[in-house]
């Protein structure tokens, strides 16, 4: 049976690491955070890097009505991990109450509510600063769980604190508790996909000198080299995040594991010491960089020796760290070199809201510029497109007419909504005068993709790369793993758009995969298409029934002096043009084709749609429900309609196991 753990914090740095291990081990994971020190950023990656969906939350643990609502949503969590709190030991001297207030009173109200909701294993993240400056007793040189506790600075008396609180808890019966206390998280996950990104100035050492080798800060501050000890610098047990998380993993098993009530606590560390000098040579090792560093005065609440003696936690959970400090820096230098500002991108930003089941995420790629792209992981859907400062898309309207969105799993018309594959033959829903259109009550327009992925890898270049499991729908005996991949390009103003799909599971199945929006390059009315200008790169069309016919459309050529001027209400165009009677299931090795020119000349904005796909099918949006007749035109660049039925073209939007689909569509405007 199927755990789901409730991880408060879960998109901070070791939240994020956490949800990775949980889903790897089979839990499935909801999440709460405040993001006031971390990104939801991190949680779309841990998506795409699990394969996984997380419903997220955006909420106080300090608010009970808020926090409320997610025990409500999710009846079924057995288990809590929680990260959220405030976390730095210098901040916390100087804002002592906050830290109290966060850290403590959001803990009672997260415990009241698993009292009321019946939640009773809850793995506590809890840190070394409890057991202060253990120097005092002579001779201890890795602290064990049993010395005295005697934090020294306010961030530590919270930790303190809420251990107290567990204890008192426990002990009225009907709990299981793993306090963990661990050391000093450094790296980063290996994948390069998510890592620490403080907001502000670092207060760790690790995260700081990072900003330093990218050029982010100037230089590096030690704090005190006149400790007692090897070269008069702290030392610290410094532990790989990858190896912490799985530790959070495996306290949580030993909890469910447990027949009766328990209470308590376990080092997570390495059990070896590095000072801040040692660490400093191990980065720049790692970096190939010469960091600046200056010694300043010792920082307030900070102790010469933190090392843990983890000895009960390999003997009792079966855990110990398997990644030491030169892949701790190397996996760092790596998060780094992919993310010099984190998860923060220039011309990116995104909003989050919860709606039903699913989190709608939308993201604009090129904000702050004149061309801008915004997407949105409900069906991989382009919401907006501007041009020049002007919106040219109409955005999602009744949720049958699929505008903007990514159309699969099987794009266009099917016959009857039958077909024969492999010797059987499949009856699909149909919903369009017989026919299956766009999978029917399958399509993906109403999917919840993970994701995006977004990078910059360049100066105006956007990439947002969206990853759908399409499991067992109800027409289509298989499963497929999906990748739409959108890439702006601000300076030339284009949009490229690049499908991928494999087979995971099941036996062979239709394939064909495209964009369905509208657009309307009509600045002085949005409501119509009327005066728009249209050359198609050919007039040859293919039927339902097969046959290839003669469209009355204008073409483009070398003079292109015929155009096509759309009006309120002629001509009707519902046609599947062909532009190539052969491609592969991986169109992408053909070339790139322009298939149709578009302008109008009150906007003096011009689309020039490419593709790689053999046909397009092209609407005047007619009987566009929640619009207004003829407010926008589809272009559906896609295999030939009804191809599962005609054996010119059955292989092409055939997948099969080892295969791989490939498309691509370009939108080029000026």
């Amino acid at each position: 049976m199927v755990s789901k753990v409730l991880v408060t914090g879960g998109a901070g740095y070791i939240g994020s690491h956490a949800v990775v291990e949980l889903l790897a081990n089979g839990y499935e994971c909801v999440v709460v955070d405040n993001l006031s020190n971390s990104s939801y950023e991190s949680l779309a990656r841990v998506q795409v890097l699990a394969k996984k969906y997380v419903p997220f939350y955006k909420v106080d643990l300090i608010d009970l009505e808020a926090l409320t609502k997610v025990f409500e949503e999710h009846s079924d969590i057995e288990s809590v991990i929680h990260f959220a709190g405030l976390k730095a030991v210098g901040e916390s001297s100087q804002i002592p109450l906050q830290y109290y207030q966060n850290n403590v009173s959001g803990t009672l109200v997260l415990l009241q509510l698993m009292q009321k909701y019946r939640v009773k294993e809850f793995v506590f993240s809890s840190s070394a600063t409890v057991y202060g400056d253990y120097t005092r007793y002579p001779g201890i040189i890795q602290v064990p769980e049993t010395c005295p506790l005697q934090p020294t600075n306010p961030y530590g008396h919270t930790k303190f604190t809420i251990e107290n609180i567990l204890r008192d808890v426990s002990a009225s019966g009907g709990w299981k508790f793993a306090i963990l206390r661990y050391f000093n998280p450094i790296g980063a996950h290996p994948s390069g996909l998510i890592g620490e990104d403080p907001l502000g100035i670092p207060n760790n050492l690790l995260p700081y000198m990072a900003q330093v080798a990218v050029g982010r800060r100037e230089k590096l501050s030690v704090f005190g080299n006149d400790y007692d000890t090897r070269d008069g610098t702290p030392i610290r047990d410094y532990i790989h995040v990858v190896d912490l998380a799985k530790g959070h993993v495996a306290a949580l098993k030993y909890l469910q594991d447990q027949e009766n009530d328990i209470c308590e606590e376990w080092n997570l560390g390495s059990g070896k010491g590095s000072s801040v000098l040692e660490m400093y040579d191990a980065f720049t090792r790692s970096c190939g960089i010469k960091i600046s560093k200056e010694i300043v005065g010792r920082r307030n609440g900070d102790v010469p020796l933190l090392v843990a003696k983890p000895t009960k936690a390999e003997l009792e959970l079966n855990w110990k760290t398997e990644l030491g400090v030169k892949e701790s820096c190397e996996d760092l230098w790596r998060w780094v070199t992919k993310n010099p500002f984190g998860y923060s991108q220039h011309g990116v930003i995104g909003t989050t809201v919860h709606k039903g089941d699913y989190d709608n995420r939308l993201v604009t790629l090129g904000h702050g510029s004149r061309f801008q792209l915004i997407i949105s992981n409900r069906g991989a859907s382009i919401i907006d497109l501007l041009v020049d400062g002007q919106s040219i898309v109409l955005g999602p309207g009744d949720p049958g007419d699929y505008s903007g969105a990514t159309i699969g799993r099987y794009a266009n018309r099917i016959v009857g909504g039958k077909y024969d594959l492999d010797g059987k033959v499949h009856q699909l829903t149909t919903n369009d005068n017989g026919n299956t259109n766009h999978s029917s009550v399958g399509c993906y327009s109403e999917k919840h993709f993970l994701g995006p992925l977004v990078k910059t890898p360049s100066k105006g270049v956007f990439i947002a790369e969206y990853v759908l499991l399409d499991e067992q729908p109800r027409d289509f005996q298989s499963d497929l793993q999906v990748s739409v991949i959108y890439t702006l390009d601000v300076q030339a103003k284009a949009l490229d758009i690049q499908y991928q799909a494999v087979l995971t599971k099941g036996e062979s199945t239709p394939i064909n995969l495209t964009n369905h929006t509208y657009f309307n390059l009509n600045k002085v009315n949005a409501d119509t298409v009327q005066g728009t200008e249209i050359r198609l790169a050919t007039n040859k069309a293919v039927g339902l029934d097969g046959t290839l016919h003669q469209v009355d459309v204008s073409t483009f050529n070398d003079k292109e002096e015929e155009v096509t001027i759309l009006d309120s209400v002629e001509p009707r165009i519902d046609h599947c043009f062909v532009v190539a009677e052969s491609t592969s299931l991986d169109s992408t090795k053909g070339k790139l084709r322009p298939v149709l020119r578009a302008s109008h000349p009150e906007s003096h904005i011009s689309l020039e749609v490419l593709t790689t796909e053999p046909s397009f099918q092209l609407y005047t949006g007619d009987g566009l429900t929640g619009f207004t007749p003829r407010s926008g035109f589809a272009v559906e660049p896609a295999r030939y309609v009804n191809a599962i039925n005609d054996e010119r073209w059955k292989k092409t939007v055939t997948l099969s196991q080892g295969d791989a689909y490939r498309s691509r569509i370009v939108y080029r405007f000026t």
